[in-house]
């Protein structure tokens, strides 16, 4: 295929022969045999690029999905293929990873990142320093992965910066291309503050509350916090008169009027639906300042 491909289309030219320097004159196609094609962009009008979509799959990073489960999330992703994914998880999340350099060859990063998990997630590159870490469903992984320990690896074995911005489960494939596109500009966004080399959806509240002006990425990021709590009134009241009392839970009771005991179990029960600890300050002010947000769009 790529043989007649070539002549029609003389610039074409395969991943090993792109190269920084003008990687974004092309256009970049996944073959069905999972090669990466660039096509010069000024050989490429319209009626070329419907065509090339009918039997190739556009690609916008600098590396190819090298599994199927890869190639399958990217189509997801980019071409908003449901079904792509044929075994469905029951939920996912993306993990947003930025090197302070390329590395030479991208299949070490993919061996460091396969050797601290039980299964190999499937990685996605934006660029020859970026991409998505997809971890698929809650497993005991999420017990003993420490991204903590992730950074030390690069850190020690490629002398190098690892960044990683965490993002919420979710269960609906359909908000993964949304997803993808709000993690990047969330990310692009806390990144102009000084923040830590790992940093999740849950502790960059306070920074991204600072710069978002669109209602859907408010939405997006409302439902991402509260999740299944975001329609139970009386526990979101309950959850804020005891963030507003310090975190005390004696005070708050008499506030509400109600058993310690009560609170305490309405508390736990927010914890587990959400997955943020209301009891550690950075969890908690995120969980107010989103609640807060809430009144006001209600």
């Amino acid at each position: 295929m790529i043989n007649q491909l070539k002549k029609i289309f003389p610039s074409l030219i395969n991943s090993q022969e792109n190269t920084a320097e003008y990687s974004k004159e092309y256009s970049w196609f996944v073959t069905p045999e999972n090669e990466i094609i660039g096509i010069k962009k000024t050989e490429l009008d319209k009626k070329d690029h419907a065509l090339l979509k009918l039997i190739l799959t556009p690609y916008f990073g600098t590396h190819p999905p090298v599994t199927k489960r890869e190639k399958a999330w990217f189509q997801l992703i980019f071409e908003q293929d449901l079904s792509a994914i044929t075994n469905q998880p029951h939920d996912y999340r993306f993990i947003l990873f930025k090197l302070s350099k390329p590395l030479p060859d991208p299949t070490d990063f993919n061996e460091a990142i396969d050797g601290l998990y039980s299964e190999r997630p499937a990685i996605i590159w934006d660029d020859q320093q970026s991409g998505i870490i997809i971890e698929e469903g809650r497993s005991d992984d999420e017990h003993i992965i420490s991204y903590e320990e992730i950074i030390e690896v690069f850190t020690t074995d490629f002398y190098l910066d690892l960044h990683l911005y965490i993002g919420p489960y979710l269960s609906d494939l359909s908000q993964a291309h949304t997803y993808y596109h709000w993690l990047q500009e969330s990310y692009a966004k806390i990144n102009t503050f000084s923040i830590k080399p790992i940093m999740n959806y849950v502790t960059a509240i306070p920074y991204l509350l600072t710069t978002l002006k669109e209602d859907t990425n408010v939405q997006f990021l409302i439902d991402a916090i509260l999740k299944d709590t975001g329609d139970d009134e009386e526990l979101l009241h309950t959850i804020q008169v005891f963030l507003e009392c310090n975190s005390n839970t004696t005070l708050a009771a008499k506030k509400l009027y109600m058993h310690r005991n009560s609170l305490q179990y309405r508390i736990d029960k927010f914890i587990e639906k959400t997955n943020i600890n209301v009891k550690q300050f950075e969890e908690a002010l995120s969980v107010y300042l989103i609640l807060l947000l809430k009144n006001r769009l209600d």
